[in-house]
């Protein structure tokens, strides 16, 4: 008896699977699915079992199995066949892709912790929505659809139809899989699954220690767990009833695995698993992505509250900053927020000051020669942070991680006048302590640790912060009486497809918490008649998905066509230059009047190493054929199909 298996080691992509006997004392045991331990290479590895036959492809001599390691099999039918899929779809060897659906045993089984879930506040559903929840689960159940896009935007109306849902499912004898795009995510939502469902949950992030993912994937692969909840990485959870996944916040980059190989998407894995299974899946969202909303439009996701669950819609104030400067004020707070502040102040309500930029500034250069401080890892723009004082000490990119002292001259023309330009977190910290002396001020971004935050969040008058902030505490905050965004523009200038989206789903979020906590939102822009913010303030998704739409039509972007995205890394720049026009020319000369191929003209400089890249545009079916010959690619190329961005 021969049987299939995929070793668990880094293998390239032209490799899947080798040949096996089985010992005469284990074939009646052997079965698809198993862990077995094998001989690779001078070392016992494990690998999975994927198929048993009679004899081998090519008769050689073959190595036996050295022993099974379950009985039982590991992985069901639906996740075997969802594992090939995703070699085939993200070009990457099936031992690539093997070894993420399962996680690393413990070398020692320590004390599993005990979750300490405190019972949590009452939703307070009013009751118009209570009937509106009971008409959404309706529709869910009876349609015949299997993908439905669940557009909301109260968050706690969203909540109580996800609790419904799953209600159903487990009545249904059906699992459910909830996945979160941030761990911080998962305990917002957490107490209220626990307090109905208690040991019916397992939790699956990468905040867990190996022993408590251990026990928690055990706990799903025996049974005993009928609703997952996790982040992107519990789609390989071993369920063998599933009968729902849920995606929330199905916009959110996070779901995109983007920092290292395989460069899977958590959604894509989603519904492909969904289909193989034939389970239903609910792709929910306040702002939905384009592509999705498009599907929702041609009948492929039914829609679901698309009028339900509203909230009230709150005073939304746009500030043109550009009138402060002609009126002489340079500073980042307009005269209007400052004056709203006060007002909250007063009626002894909190404020919360959202920037999505940390540090003191966005820029340093030379007003001497115009020199620009870049990273010497990566190229992006050093930005300018302050020490205790105020003083600026240090320059660091918030790409990489790299960091240096600033220097008192400039490296260029050795010239004195180093100037630092836009502002950052820090900078609006500072001049809210100027202008609120009185008051309890904190930054909350991800520079500042937890601990060396001097108050309690309870004890905080003034809040400031950036998308970390609304991730990890706003949902903490209570009696907010103000939300200001101190710069709207922030995310309108990446030289990315979905830049536009992202300004457009960050700021309805915002005003969609003003509407919550039933307070006043005010923006401050210099793009005063920027279309996605204006539709942002309208909360007009409409007008901003047909603007999207068409725009994304005429350049053949998603929905109208894919992206690949190939990068290629080496610590030589002249061979990492080299190899990319190389593959560039056979591109062109194979591919050009079929689809669109541009490479960056110069290298990145990544960890001790320079990246550059290709990027190719076309439609579905001419990406299938490029992906065809991209197959035959060496190794040293990696491979992004539909990548988040195209930087």
């Amino acid at each position: 008896m021969i049987v299939e298996v995929i070793p668990f080691v880094h293998l390239p992509k032209s490799l899947s699977y080798f040949d096996y006997e089985v010992p005469r004392d284990l074939e009646e045991q052997i079965k698809i699915g198993q862990l077995v331990k094998i001989p690779f290479k001078g070392r016992q590895i494990s690998g999975l079992v994927i198929k048993i036959k009679s004899k081998p492809e090519i008769k050689k001599n073959l190595k036996q199995i050295i022993k099974i390691l379950d009985l039982e099999p590991q992985i069901n039918l639906g996740r075997l066949k969802l594992l090939h899929w995703l070699s085939n779809y993200y070009l990457v060897s099936p031992s690539l892709i093997a070894k993420i659906f399962f996680p690393e045993p413990p070398k020692r089984i320590g004390k599993f912790k005990t979750k300490q879930i405190f019972i949590p506040a009452p939703l307070g559903i009013p009751r118009s929505n209570v009937s509106a929840i009971q008409k959404d689960l309706k529709n869910f159940s009876k349609s015949q659809k299997k993908r439905f896009l669940f557009y909301y935007q109260s968050q706690k109306y969203k909540v109580a139809f996800y609790l419904k849902v799953a209600e159903y499912l487990l009545k249904q004898n059906k699992q459910v899989l909830i996945l979160e795009s941030q761990i911080s995510n998962i305990d917002l939502i957490l107490p209220y699954f626990f307090y109905l469902f208690s040991k019916k949950i397992a939790v699956l992030h990468s905040g867990l220690s190996k022993t408590d993912y251990w026990e928690e994937w055990k706990k799903i692969q025996t049974g005993k767990a009928k609703i997952v909840i996790g982040t992107r990485g519990a789609i390989f959870a071993p369920l063998d009833n599933l009968g729902l996944i849920i995606i929330d916040d199905e916009e959110m980059p996070d779901f995109k695995q983007s920092d290292q190989y395989p460069y899977y998407d958590a959604r894509i894995a989603a519904l492909k698993l969904a289909k193989i299974v034939n389970a239903k899946i609910i792709l929910g969202s306040q702002a939905p992505r384009t592509e999705t909303y498009y599907g929702a439009k041609n009948k492929r996701f039914e829609l679901l509250s698309s009028s339900f669950g509203i909230i009230d819609r709150p005073k939304t104030l746009l500030i043109d900053m550009r009138q402060e400067t002609k009126r002489g004020n340079f500073l980042s707070l307009s005269d209007e927020l400052q004056r709203h502040i006060k007002r909250a102040l007063d009626k002894k309500q909190k404020v919360v000051l959202l920037l999505n930029r940390r540090g003191a500034s966005t820029l340093a250069l030379c007003r001497d020669c115009g020199y620009v401080f870049r990273c010497n890892s990566c190229e992006s723009s050093l930005i300018c942070h302050e020490d205790e004082k105020g003083k600026c000490d240090r320059l660091v990119c918030h790409h990489c991680g790299y960091e240096e002292e600033v220097p008192a001259i400039c490296p260029k023309c050795h010239g004195p006048s180093i100037k630092f330009f836009g502002i950052g977190t820090q900078k609006v910290e500072r001049e809210v302590k100027n202008f609120f002396p009185n008051a309890r001020v904190a930054r909350i971004d991800k520079d500042v640790q937890v601990k060396d935050l001097k108050f309690k969040i309870a004890d905080l008058d003034i809040f400031v912060g950036t998308q970390f902030f609304i991730k990890s505490y706003l949902p903490q905050v209570e009696n907010i009486g103000l939300i200001g965004v101190i710069s709207a523009d922030t995310l309108l200038f990446r030289p990315d497809f979905r830049s536009g989206e992202r300004a457009f789903g960050w700021l309805t979020k915002i005003i969609n918490f003003g509407g919550q906590f039933k307070c006043p939102v005010l923006i401050q822009t210099f793009l005063i008649d920027n279309f996605f913010i204006r539709s942002a303030v309208n909360q007009n998704y409409e007008a901003f998905y047909n603007h999207e739409i068409e725009e994304r039509r005429g350049f053949h972007y998603p929905p109208f066509g894919e992206i690949i995205k190939l990068i290629y890394q080496h610590k030589n720049e002249k061979k990492c230059i080299f190899e990319t026009n190389n593959l560039f020319k056979n591109l062109i000369d194979l591919f050009s009047k079929e689809a669109e191929i541009f490479k960056n003209e110069k290298p990145k400089i990544g960890k001790q190493k320079f990246i550059s890249t290709i990027t190719i545009k076309s439609s579905a079916s001419i990406i299938q054929k490029i992906i065809n010959y991209l197959k035959k690619m060496p190794e040293s190329w990696a491979i992004d199909v539909n990548p988040e961005d195209v930087l």
